[in-house]
């Protein structure tokens, strides 16, 4: 092999590695949710207390709820729903475990949904706005 042979072979190279670089990154950078406003923050954090707090009585309903409030605040964070091959993992999880012969006939399948969705809404708005402690109710006047 001779001298100008090896340069074109790394020159080569390196135009490969920075292209596949770039593709990752762009895709990646494309991936990326925006944050939630703190309005919003503070209504799914809410709205999240009462389903937690229906899924005692009407598991069932609690979970169509809970992937409800999980696609609202996908869609408002930017992220495109229309392809189940890009929902976020907790979320596939989630409709797997509440569709799985334990979600059909018992509460476990719904339980599991119900942590899988919990971790979405928890990333959305942050942890410090479900904790029972730290939530604070509305008085009408």
């Amino acid at each position: 092999m001779t001298q100008s042979t090896v340069v074109l072979l790394v020159v080569g190279v390196v135009i490969v590695l920075i292209v596949v670089g770039l593709i990752v990154a762009l895709t990646k950078r494309g991936s990326r949710l925006r944050p939630l406003p703190d309005e919003s923050r503070d209504r799914f954090a809410r709205s999240w207390h009462a389903i937690e707090g229906r899924f005692i009585e009407d598991p069932r309903a609690a979970v169509q709820e809970a992937d409800k409030i999980v696609v609202m605040i996908l869609s408002e964070r930017g992220a495109k729903l229309d392809d189940n091959k890009r929902l976020p993992d907790d979320m596939r999880l989630a409709r797997e475990a509440a569709a799985s012969d334990e979600g059909r006939q018992g509460t476990e399948g719904m339980r599991r949904a119900m942590v899988q969705y919990k971790r979405i809404v928890d990333d959305a708005v942050g942890p410090s706005r479900l904790k029972r402690e730290d939530y604070r109710r509305e008085v009408a006047s």
